[in-house]
Formats: C-alpha cells, sequence, structure tokens
C-alpha cells in the first residue's frame, strides 16, 4: 500500500561509466548530472514499485534537480527517495543524493502509475 512518506535509501559507487565526460554532459570526471538524475528517478520507481497492484508499474514525468556539487569517481554516494504527495495515479518524491553526509543533489520527481500494455496502446494509436 503506498503512503506518504515512505522512504527508500540506495548506495552507489561512481564509475568511470557514471562521469559527465562519458555521459557526453560535460568533460570532467565526475558524476554526471543526467546519472544522478538517473539514480534518483530509480530509487523512486524502486520505492513505490513492490506495492503496486501486478501488472502497474509507474514512469518519471518530471525532474526538478539542483546538482550541487561534483562527486569523484570510486566515492560512494547515498540515494535518498522519499514519497511526499499521493493524488490519485500521480505520485510526487522528494529525492536527495548525498557524499559523506554532504548534499550532493536535491529536488523532486514526478510519476505516474499506468499500466504498461494500455500505456503502449495508446502510443501506437498516436500520430
Amino acid at each position: 500500500m503506498l503512503e506518504v512518506g515512505m522512504k527508500l535509501e540506495v548506495e552507489k559507487v561512481v564509475t568511470e561509466n557514471d562521469t559527465a565526460a562519458k555521459a557526453a554532459s560535460g568533460s570532467v570526471e565526475v558524476l554526471a548530472t543526467p546519472i544522478m538524475i538517473a539514480w534518483m528517478e530509480g530509487a523512486s520507481l524502486n520505492l513505490v514499485q513492490k506495492e503496486l497492484e501486478n501488472g502497474l508499474t509507474t514512469v518519471g514525468t518530471e525532474v526538478n534537480i539542483k546538482h550541487l556539487k561534483g562527486t569523484l569517481v570510486g566515492k560512494t554516494v547515498k540515494i535518498i527517495s522519499v514519497l511526499k504527495e499521493i493524488d490519485r495515479k500521480k505520485l510526487v518524491f522528494d529525492v536527495e543524493v548525498l557524499e559523506d553526509g554532504i548534499v550532493v543533489g536535491t529536488g523532486t520527481h514526478t510519476r505516474f502509475i499506468i499500466e504498461p500494455i494500455k500505456f503502449y496502446e495508446k502510443l501506437k494509436n498516436t500520430k
């Protein structure tokens, strides 16, 4: 059952594949903003997925993120997602990435609950 306040924490080690230089979003060897956002989205998805009825999942629809600090390859970060709002099928999360307790990234993320079969059918029938 989905409940406001649900929380998930995930740890990741930054690798060379996670850098801005590798992700083509910059030229430096630090955690790339798109990778950080993907980790925030993934944590939010995983937080709620186990609570959804069989056959349902969520899709991300909005991110409002600030990337505040660079993170070097080899460093461990903690990704935190907290479900802060439920409005029918709309789910809003507070998301944060920390390195040694210091905020690396912070913001909000919105996902919608969908039924994949109907979702794909709608896309196929859209011109």
